[in-house]
């Protein structure tokens, strides 16, 4: 309980600190974007389904280099928000930027005004190495990889000596969502199931690297 009380006053701090102070949004992201990804329906293609409000989202796979940076989120209304990023061994939070990559197994905050479709096109790269997180003893952020559902427990199979808690956000209600713990039963249950494009935070012991669980 106090781990999780100490993750929700942080993200409380991120949101009364960071919202208003949007450096790069969407509009702008839009004026200077070159980069509009093909979107098919054959295997390489996919999309991230934003709601309005705060979104905590990733991409399932490496994506194609066409189309790989937060050029991505053009056309997005962010209302002059920042798409947020944080790696606390890298030192934190982290305003995105259009040349940024957006990479699988990393978490980002989308703020959209209204409903909104982000078309995804995945590498074809039959030698790409699978993506790997290392994390640092605390709270870290990483995106689900892989396009179905897999328990927490399944997800984090290559951290499992090592995480003992998990936390999503639900973005229709805005809320945080219940905490999953490592062997936890009932509603904290590792059993319950981490989805796809979703993003998480993950409380980790030691210093270990998360694996993924997609291509």
């Amino acid at each position: 309980m106090d781990q999780m009380n100490r993750i929700s006053v942080y993200c409380i701090a991120f949101f009364l600190v960071f919202i208003g102070f949007g450096i790069v949004s969407g509009e702008e992201w839009q004026e200077n974007s070159s980069i509009t990804p093909e979107v098919t329906n054959d295997f390489y293609a996919g999309s991230i389904e934003l709601v309005q409000g705060w979104n905590f989202v990733s991409v399932p796979r490496r994506l194609d280099d066409s189309s790989n940076t937060a050029v991505i989120f053009s056309g997005i209304d962010s209302a002059g928000h920042s798409i947020w990023t944080f790696n606390q061994e890298n030192g934190g939070w982290k305003d995105l930027t259009a040349e940024d990559k957006v990479l699988p197994l990393e978490g980002y905050w989308v703020y959209t005004t209204a409903p909104f479709t982000v078309p995804l096109r995945f590498s074809d790269d039959p030698l790409q190495v699978p993506p790997v997180k290392d994390m640092i003893s605390g709270w870290n952020m990483f995106g689900f990889t892989g396009n179905t559902p897999a328990s927490a427990r399944d997800s984090l199979l290559s951290i499992r000596s090592s995480w003992t808690e998990v936390i999503g956000w639900d973005p229709v209600s805005q809320q945080f969502e219940i905490t999953i713990v490592n062997g936890g039963s009932n509603d904290q249950a590792d059993s319950r199931m981490l989805l796809p494009t979703r993003s998480y935070w993950v409380f980790v012991t030691e210093s270990c690297s998360l694996a993924s669980i997609g291509a």
